[in-house]
């Protein structure tokens, strides 16, 4: 791992296909960023809630929407993650699509563990996504995956040193997000980027609370429910000196769990 900065934008997505207004919200906050890597939410393009409409703005990857965030990242010279709900081959996923900084889709991740009525709406992913950016080893997951340890312990065994969390995690389970994103630090060694919604939809309200974890569950930032942005650079000493102090990720026993390394 290389020490690199990375922006965590509290989005609050609009519902509906990404239209003009979202992708020029997003251009801002890639444009204004310091940064090698910058981070949406969960569905950050179309918003949370729409299920009853998501035949008509799902897209393929690659496609329009990544064409043109791709060309902002290449632009800026950046990396880009965000999600976004895909169609392939007849299948709808709730998708976390990494941009590289040549503006091309490096990778795809699929949600794996799907909530409520997201169960009825898309496709379960099968593998977990583990991306060797320049910056570093990076796992990657969305939002109830939190929940579930083996799905962490997988991305820990392919040694990631970073670990990023896109969600809309809602204010009724706000509770689950503050213990379950220092747990998963402190297991994996590793830091715990917590990239949530932000705003109000007819579903409900999303807690915001988007927090970076140092790899000992020490919490070193930590945004409120409001939109908005942070800026938090990482260093590698800390990694080194954390699993100096706790050995939990060698003394592990391996899983048997799938991971797609890109």
């Amino acid at each position: 791992m290389n020490r690199f900065t990375c922006r965590l934008v509290q989005f609050d997505s609009r519902l509906g296909s990404a239209n003009d207004d979202t992708l020029g919200r997003m251009r801002e906050a890639i444009e204004t960023a310091d940064a090698e890597l910058v981070v949406f939410p969960e569905l950050a393009t179309t918003g949370y809630n729409t299920f009853d409409t998501l035949d008509s703005i799902v897209e393929s990857v690659p496609g329009r929407t990544t064409a043109k965030l791709g060309d902002i990242a290449q632009a800026n010279d950046v990396e880009v993650v965000f999600g976004m709900p895909v169609e392939d081959d007849g299948d709808m996923f709730n998708s976390a699509i990494w941009l590289d900084s040549d503006g091309e889709v490096k990778a795809r991740y699929n949600k794996r563990h799907l909530w409520g009525d997201e169960r009825d709406a898309y496709t379960p992913g099968s593998k977990y996504l583990v991306v060797d950016a320049p910056f570093g080893r990076v796992g990657v997951q969305i939002c109830y995956d939190l929940a579930f340890a083996e799905a962490s312990a997988a991305l820990a065994q392919a040694n990631c040193d970073v670990f990023v969390n896109i969600s809309a995690w809602s204010f009724r389970m706000e509770r689950d997000w503050d213990t379950l994103l220092p747990a998963r630090a402190i297991e994996q060694g590793a830091y715990v980027l917590g990239c949530n919604r932000a705003g109000t939809e007819p579903s409900g309200s999303f807690c915001g609370r988007s927090t970076v974890i140092e790899p000992d569950g020490t919490r070193i930032v930590e945004m409120g429910d409001s939109p908005g942005y942070v800026d938090v650079t990482l260093d590698p000493g800390v990694v080194e000196t954390e699993r100096a102090r706790n050995p939990i990720r060698k003394d592990r026993p391996e899983t048997t769990a799938e991971f797609e390394l890109v």
